[in-house]
């Protein structure tokens, strides 16, 4: 059985690497680059961002030297210096899939973006190792249901959240064990839902001006805060697994890492649950807003059980927290390296045409847009982390019934009828902005997995 290592190394020393074209330049993109240009028989091709110059100090983060980099937005120019072994800078997405790339990884952290980049990267024959879950969530049973009829890999990225936790899962369903609850931990309080950029800052112990300062997006950091990137995570997992939130909106309780077993079981065994096999997010501080002791904030879990008496001894034996029922244990890993694990997402999908984690066809659940404050016709919708709205996870089955508006088209789409604050948005309350690509792609996901 061949390692990673090995493998890499005989590309490596073959002169045969996996080349890479990342598009996002920010902490996601610069944190990969930095392991990529530390790996044996990987190559950075590509780096394209719409600031050219953030890009450029990406590379120089990552150690790339600057007689080792062309800026173009020139495909022949671009295809020519991959042959030479430089590192192309542009401002051209689409350079990310030029001639000579292997995989492309979008990083961009936009819906319109991703979903245009990873479509264009598997009409070109490339591997996507798709890092902007938001374009997952909303379109990513379309895009694996491509990838695979054009011989390609649509992956998850490693590191991220939703694909560890889809490793846990696979641990533990394929030695047997019932999964419960699969998760992951963060700061959250009730009233967070309701941030908006004006006021993310406060909640973190910022100022704007130490933000602005250090180069903070306030709404990149709001739709963490508010509850709607957990929501985007949480849908990618259950749509890889099959797990569903409990409730709308889950129920963010407030647990340690000791307490989660006792908290995320069936209410016949004391827990919250009304079934198990959900995603849920875990608080690390109580509603008062004191911190939780022994918190998983930063990191992901699985609760699972076992019918054996003898079984369930042993895991409690072996050091594993359990619950009070004794029933469940929790699997749990207290940290995620965000970009700097990815591009195990990479040569998997490279070397082994494997992703680690894809959706597993239609969408288990959505993430549904619900009103911020009281909308009025001709408001305009501001996407994640924005004034307007705020995303919640609910199953795919009740978005479709009640005909929910999934958050990820939720920006520039205007306000034609009154909603209430704390109400969903229907699609029938809003008008979709002209031209959207993701909307395009999203209608062709719905007419491939109809109701």
């Amino acid at each position: 059985m061949w390692s990673f290592a090995d493998r890499l190394g005989k590309l490596e020393r073959s002169d045969n690497p996996i080349r890479v074209g990342v598009v996002g330049a920010g902490r996601f993109g610069t944190l990969s680059l930095i392991q990529m240009h530390r790996m044996p028989g990987v190559r950075i091709a590509v780096v394209a961002d719409l600031d050219t110059n953030r890009a450029l100090t990406a590379l120089e983060r990552a150690g790339v030297d600057r007689s080792q980099v062309v800026v173009t937005d020139k495909e022949g120019e671009a295809a020519g210096a991959i042959r030479e072994g430089m590192v192309v800078v542009t401002g051209d997405g689409g350079l990310a899939s030029a001639p000579g790339v292997d995989v492309v990884l979008e990083a961009t952290g936009s819906v319109e973006a991703g979903c245009r980049h990873a479509l264009d990267a598997i009409a070109r024959g490339k591997h996507i190792v798709m890092a902007t879950v938001e374009a997952d969530v909303l379109a990513g049973p379309i895009l694996k249901h491509l990838a695979d009829e054009a011989g390609v890999t649509y992956s998850l990225a490693y590191g991220d959240q939703p694909a560890l936790i889809k490793e846990m899962f696979d641990w533990a369903t394929t030695l047997g064990f019932e999964v419960v609850a699969a998760g992951k931990g963060t700061k959250f309080l009730p009233e967070f839902r309701e941030s908006t950029p004006d006021t993310v800052w406060g909640f973190y112990g910022h100022t704007p001006e130490e933000a602005e300062l250090v180069g903070l997006n306030p709404k990149m950091y709001n739709s963490f805060l508010d509850g709607t990137k957990s929501a985007v995570e949480m849908v990618a997992v259950s749509n890889m697994t099959g797990l569903v939130p409990d409730v709308r909106g889950m129920h963010f309780p407030a647990a340690s890492i000791e307490d989660i077993p006792s908290v995320l079981c069936p209410q016949a065994d004391g827990g919250i649950l009304q079934r198990t096999g959900v995603v849920e997010v875990v608080s690390s501080v109580y509603p008062d807003g004191t911190e939780v002791p022994n918190d998983i904030r930063w990191g992901v879990f699985v609760v699972f059980g076992t019918d054996s008496e003898y079984g369930r001894r042993a895991i409690a034996e072996y050091g594993v927290p359990v619950g009070n029922s004794g029933k469940y244990g929790i699997l749990h890993r207290p940290y995620h390296f965000v970009g700097l694990e990815t591009p195990i997402s990479v040569v998997t999908a490279a070397l082994r045409g494997e992703a680690t984690g894809a959706p597993m066809g239609a969408p288990v659940s959505e993430v549904i847009a619900v009103a911020k404050r009281a909308l009025a016709p001709g408001d305009v919708l501001d996407g994640d982390g924005g004034y307007t709205v705020v995303g919640q996870a609910e199953r795919a089955s009740v978005a479709t019934q009640e005909n929910l508006l999934p958050m990820g088209l939720t920006d520039g789409a205007t306000v034609t009828v009154p909603v209430a604050k704390g109400a969903t948005v229907s699609k029938a309350d809003v008008t979709l902005r002209q031209g959207s690509f993701a909307a395009e792609l999203r209608a062709r996901q719905d007419l491939l997995f109809p109701s």
